[in-house]
């Protein structure tokens, strides 16, 4: 039989039974897979071709069962401004990426805390260069001239037998930052930009703001894997950014306190052993006009816009009388946008103005 033969000969999905239409065919190892089927399977999973009918089987079991997890699955966490985003569950301890229709109405993979592995943050860079014209003939600038564009991609490494990762891009469109190549000197990297004459710039700002947005996630995503399921603190939607910030450093300030007397926090948490304050409230979404903490590269004892909590005591001016009669000296943390180190006063550097 012939090329066209095999094309328009009757085929059977092994799964369903249905006859699969003209181009409708996916092949599997050991058979063939109709469109309808092959459109339930997880939009994480790549392996189509390598997997056997009996796994396709499975992998529909597994997809069926999780229908009824979207429709008790309940966010108030969101992270990313683009068509997908992450989608957490405090209350569950779950977590997934999707769209928002596909939340609504669709069936995206719900996963637990505990599913996640690790995080991974990635900056791609797109670099074009400027020419001028000169007797009719386009030629380059000496030295060359160039225009960057930035995108923020986070990928959720997972425990899951049909896929190994989520990966999701935290941008709506590319970030267009002119002539400022955001990767050289001293912002290599997964970092914000220190340079304090940049920051009225608005397409800094949005750079800065995937920055933050990514920091969050990793730094939320190593809560997960260092310390178990976690609480929300006591932060609210309606909160204007100063008070955000106010209620953020009252939060470290009460983990100092408590790690200096070791003894709990708030809500009975020992904040000596990295666990966050307890508290009843809704968090903040990012990309709402929120404060932005200075991540480093590394991403060590910063804290966590998503989750309201340091991964370690955080180093903040807290009251210098300890409830229990101590005395504990103000601290000095290093500024991350002048790199100075400073005494926060009114929750900014006293040398930039930056919001810490």
């Amino acid at each position: 039989m012939g090329i066209l033969g095999k094309m328009f000969e009757k085929k059977i999905c092994d799964v369903c039974g249905e006859e699969i239409k003209l181009l409708g065919n996916r092949k599997l190892e050991d058979g063939n897979l109709c469109k309808n089927c092959a459109n339930k399977l997880s939009p994480w999973f790549d392996e189509r071709r390598h997997s056997t009918v009996e796994q396709i089987k499975q992998q529909l079991a597994y997809r069926e069962a999780n229908q009824s997890k979207v429709s008790a699955f309940h966010s108030n966490l969101v992270y990313g401004l683009g068509s997908q985003k992450l989608f957490v569950d405090i209350n569950a301890n779950r977590f997934t990426v999707a769209s928002d229709k596909d939340l609504s109405g669709g069936n995206p993979d719900i996963l637990d805390f505990a599913d996640a592995t690790a995080c991974d943050l990635d900056i791609r860079e797109n670099r074009t260069e400027e020419k001028r014209t000169v007797d009719g003939k386009s030629v380059s600038y000496v030295p060359p001239r160039y225009k960057y564009s930035y995108d923020f991609y986070v990928t959720i490494r997972v425990n899951n037998p049909y896929f190994d990762d989520m990966k999701f891009k935290i941008n709506s469109f590319s970030v267009d930052t002119g002539n400022t190549c955001m990767t050289a000197g001293g912002n290599t990297g997964w970092k914000l930009s220190t340079n304090a004459g940049l920051r009225a710039n608005m397409n800094i700002n949005k750079y800065n703001e995937c920055i933050s947005i990514g920091d969050n996630i990793k730094n939320m995503i190593t809560g997960w894997m260092n310390q178990g399921p976690v609480q929300p603190a006591s932060y609210s939607l309606n909160m204007t950014p100063d008070e955000l910030a106010k209620a953020m450093q009252a939060a470290a300030g009460q983990a100092a306190v408590a790690a200096a007397a070791n003894r709990p926090a708030a809500g009975g948490m020992f904040m000596n052993q990295g666990a966050p304050l307890q508290g009843a409230g809704v968090q903040p979404m990012m990309g709402q006009g929120f404060p932005q903490q200075g991540m480093q590269q590394g991403f060590a004892g910063q804290p966590m816009m998503g989750q309201g909590f340091p991964q370690q005591p955080v180093q903040r001016p807290v009251s210098n009388t300890d409830p229990t009669g101590g005395a504990i000296p103000l601290a000095q943390i290093k500024c991350p946008y002048c790199d100075a180190t400073i005494t926060p006063v009114g929750g900014k550097c006293p040398v930039c103005e930056g919001v810490l």
